[in-house]
């Protein structure tokens, strides 16, 4: 367990993001600041001063943004986007006509994301927004991210040893507490970092007919094969547990949205080769938009869907 004591690093990135994108509001001519993750190949905003033109879960593609540009070149200040012709050309050209942004980069020098402000109005002057000043917030925040991630490494390695450790008599996998303790530590992860995480719930098809006709030893040990399919199908950033009775649950960190579908299938394939019927769901999390928690709901519903289709 967590002492009170340790170094939340999460929380520590989100107050200085919000430190930031606050002063920034008030010191600045430009009327929305975000601190944003791209992964992906999407844009999201985290931190932001105001829910405006930019809200906190507000998601683009990345290849679609004025982020993008400024990270391959163009000015990370453009005091009229119309006028510059790096950004004229943009679809919100005439929306968004005052921009200031500038990379936030991993302990990698990997883009994690952006600072950036917009407005609606084009700047007076150039001189109107200090780019130095943008580009020092930024660098700050990566350096911020950097001390944030190394505090959390210690932390959160303790915390999943304490949550792998909780397994299920049966199986040998996860159980529901340290389950629990899972998604309370990925949901940490999608509101300060807006780290990809994804879940997916599967349940066994028949289980109930093989306890009857067959006897629950041949049930627990259909539990069992489905676990040891499902544990060995699992790569290092997945982790599977029985969430109970004849339903697992998988949470699946840094996978593109786009991926998902073919990621989970892997898992109900697996366990079709091993002659094991089963029934999936999954859904993503995002931050300010849709929790771990509210994810697993919505991962269940779309499994039982599932599931009454193939009764059909």
């Amino acid at each position: 367990m967590t002492t009170p004591t340790a170094l939340n690093g999460a929380d520590l990135f989100s107050a200085a993001a919000q430190r930031i994108v606050d002063y920034l509001n008030g010191h600045t001519p430009l009327t929305d600041w975000s601190v944003s993750r791209v992964a992906g190949g999407e844009q999201v905003h985290l931190h932001v001063h105001d829910e405006g033109m930019l809200h906190v879960g507000r998601r683009v593609p990345w290849d679609d943004t004025f982020c993008i540009r400024m990270s391959k070149g163009a000015a990370r200040v453009v005091p009229d986007a119309l006028a510059d012709p790096d950004y004229s050309d943009h679809p919100e050209a005439s929306v968004i006509r005052a921009y200031a942004g500038t990379p936030i980069l991993d302990d990698e020098g990997h883009t994690f994301g952006t600072l950036c402000g917009v407005g609606t109005e084009p700047l007076h002057r150039s001189d109107d927004l200090d780019a130095e000043l943008v580009e020092l917030m930024g660098d700050l925040l990566s350096s911020q991210l950097h001390m944030s991630r190394i505090a959390d490494r210690e932390r959160r390695a303790a915390e999943l040893a304490e949550a792998l450790a909780q397994t299920d008599g049966l199986t040998g996998l996860v159980n529901r507490r340290g389950w629990d303790l899972l998604v309370q530590d990925a949901q940490e992860r999608v509101t300060a970092y807006g780290d990809p995480v994804a879940v997916a719930v599967i349940d066994l098809d028949g289980l109930k007919t093989v306890n009857d006709t067959q006897g629950h030893t041949a049930g627990d040990e259909l539990l069992r094969r489905a676990a040891a399919t499902l544990d060995a199908t699992a790569s290092s950033d997945d982790r599977v547990a029985r969430y109970g009775g004849d339903e697992f649950a998988i949470l699946s960190n840094n996978v593109p949205l786009a991926d998902l579908d073919a990621h989970f299938a892997r898992f109900v394939d697996a366990l079709t080769a091993q002659g094991i019927r089963a029934s999936s769901g999954h859904a993503a999390a995002s931050a300010g938009d849709v929790g771990v928690a509210e994810a697993f709901g919505h991962a269940d519903a779309a499994m039982y869907r599932t599931k009454l289709v193939r009764r059909a």
